[in-house]
């Protein structure tokens, strides 16, 4: 009866069946352009993977993309969620760029037992909930605002001119709160004094009055969150009142925004921000090089810090699903759980390695600091990932230098 694993045509043996994964991302709505930016990058990971042979513990079972619409509304994340798992059959979820809308669709996951890895959300508590089929390889929000006071210990300690006073500048809403809560317990760790706590409306037509603050409170370093109209304000603003510190440090808001550039120039100049990828890191290894070439050639654009964060979420699952070498979700997920990852191009992104804690987290992800120089942002740290010939101004350099 074995005649029937053949296809009459070639003689090959038929197709395997394709593995599904479900991906929700928010492809129509206000962030549409970035949730087109996140497809591309799975796009590009699952054309290589299917092109080098698919999934070879499944037989070369081929990664089959089923995109849903999140419209960037929790409530549609969830139904698309039940969507892909009850119609599509799809064995394993990811998305879904927005934390709102993965922390609702994850709870679908959970309720009918399918492995889901989360793309982009950085919301702590998506990973706080004891779930066991949510995993998490990139940062929390917590994890990018330590990150930033990290960053002030460590180039301090390492110039010998170290920061004692922080002043903390960020946006009114949910994140700029929650960024501010953590730079707190940071800075007390490092025996930095706050001496200038500001929260400002979002969308504010002016911030003279956080900047003659600064002036008045002379900190030797600024933590600030804001998006991009705020942070356009703040930069022309401490620029015209020639204020002056040793670092002001941004965690991936506003300052990440393609606008940023344009619209302050040369005043970008040595300002930080903490992220988890930059564009720089494709100059310093060439198979990173090779990647953004070919990614470049089927999307027209460099790779994003989505694009490269997406990425290396479908090689992540291209290892896990090799080492449980099953369809099976409960063998999915016990992969998940067992998997560690320190190489391949999972390693897009500047992480010590990929492994997963019983909360589902990857507690060894780690960010890069960069700083702007000359209209781009050039990478300082992790060292292995600096470009020849980039080393970091610290101090920012006074205005009479600039």
């Amino acid at each position: 009866g074995f005649i029937f694993l053949f296809a009459a045509t070639s003689g090959n043996v038929m197709a395997v069946e394709n593995i599904k994964v479900g991906v929700i991302l928010p492809l129509s709505g206000p962030v549409a352009p970035i949730g087109k930016t996140s497809k591309s990058g799975l796009d590009y990971a699952a054309k290589e993977i299917n092109e080098a042979g698919g999934i070879k513990a499944l037989g070369g079972a081929k990664i089959e993309l089923i995109y849903a619409d999140s419209t960037g509304k929790p409530e549609v994340g969830l139904s698309e969620a039940e969507r892909l798992i009850l119609k599509e059959n799809v064995t394993v979820l990811m998305g879904s760029y927005q934390s709102s809308v993965t922390y609702t669709s994850t709870e679908a996951a959970e309720r009918y037992k399918t492995p889901y890895l989360v793309i982009i959300s950085v919301m702590d508590k998506i990973t706080e909930r004891g779930q066991k089929y949510v995993f998490r390889p990139t940062q929390r929000a917590s994890d990018q605002s330590a990150a930033m006071v990290h960053f002030l210990n460590d180039a301090g300690t390492a110039s010998g001119k170290k920061v004692k006073t922080v002043a903390l500048i960020y946006e009114n809403t949910d994140w700029g709160q929650a960024t501010a809560e953590v730079w707190k317990k940071h800075c007390k760790q490092y025996g930095f004094k706050i001496v200038l706590d500001e929260s400002y409306p979002h969308d504010s037509t002016d911030l003279t009055p956080v900047v003659i603050k600064l002036k008045r409170f002379k900190p030797d370093a600024v933590l600030n969150s804001s998006y991009i109209s705020d942070m356009i304000l703040l930069v022309k603003t401490a620029a015209d009142m020639r204020f002056e510190c040793m670092a002001w440090v941004s965690g991936g808001g506003g300052e990440l925004d393609p606008k940023f550039i344009p619209a302050v120039g040369d005043l970008a100049n040595y300002y930080f921000t903490v992220t988890p990828w930059q564009p720089d890191l494709v100059l310093a290894k060439p198979w990173i090089k090779e990647t953004n070439d070919g990614f470049k050639a089927m999307a027209g654009i460099d790779m994003a810090t989505v694009s490269a964060m997406t990425y290396s979420n479908l090689y992540t699952l291209l290892a896990v699903l090799e080492k449980a070498g099953s369809r099976d979700k409960e063998k999915i997920r016990q992969a998940f759980a067992d998997i560690v990852i320190d190489s391949g191009k999972a390693m897009i992104l500047p992480f010590e390695k990929i492994d997963f804690d019983e909360t589902g987290q990857n507690p060894y992800q780690r960010m890069t600091v960069s700083q702007f120089f000359d209209r781009k942002i050039r990478v300082i740290s992790p060292a292995e990932f600096t470009a020849p010939g980039i080393k970091i101004v610290w101090p920012m350099p006074p205005w009479s230098e600039r």
